[in-house]
């Protein structure tokens, strides 16, 4: 059976309100005498735990007040060496590696109406199980019409990394 949440919205006034009241009224209960304490014990009290010569045990760490900072990016690619040319800059995948730079870029800089035109040229270099790319694209949409992009990643997977998306005029 689900509740609607309007249900549980006005219901939860109710419910902090007999919690805060109960836990009020716990507190200035007295508590009552236990009957067992009356009657004489048939044995005689525990012994006191031995004394120990270890240290205490560690306090735990106190909790973390935010999530730990991510890790550094890797980085950046090494100088130009081993670039290879791409020879046709309308291979579906050097596309879709220039429609994923435009659109990172537009993202981080809200300019949502950028769109990719062509990719005019590019080179590739293997870098770090994947591949670096270069490609120099013109945009509409943008601030400037011409970009260098430098992306890596990895054909056929989500490990794709924008490093750099500079105006080229």
């Amino acid at each position: 059976m689900a509740v609607k949440p309007s249900v549980l919205v006005a219901m939860l006034p109710l419910v902090l309100l007999v919690f805060f009241t109960t836990a009020s009224a716990q507190s200035y209960t007295a508590s009552a005498p236990s009957p067992l304490t009356d009657t004489p014990s048939a044995s005689p009290p525990p012994p006191p735990p031995p004394e120990s010569t270890a240290p205490p045990p560690p306090s735990p760490p106190p909790p973390a007040s935010s999530p730990p900072p991510p890790p550094p990016s890797p980085p950046p690619p090494p100088p130009a060496s081993n670039w290879t040319p791409v020879e046709n800059v309308n291979d579906p995948a050097i596309q879709q590696v220039a429609q994923f730079a435009v659109r990172i870029y537009a993202l981080s800089r809200k300019e949502l109406k950028m769109s990719l035109v062509q990719v005019i040229s590019g080179e590739t270099q293997p870098y770090d199980g994947g591949y670096n790319y270069h490609l120099v694209v013109t945009v509409s949409g943008g601030k400037k019409t011409q970009y260098d992009a430098l992306v890596w990643g990895i054909l056929g997977t989500t490990s794709w990394k924008l490093w750099s998306f500079t105006p080229k005029y």
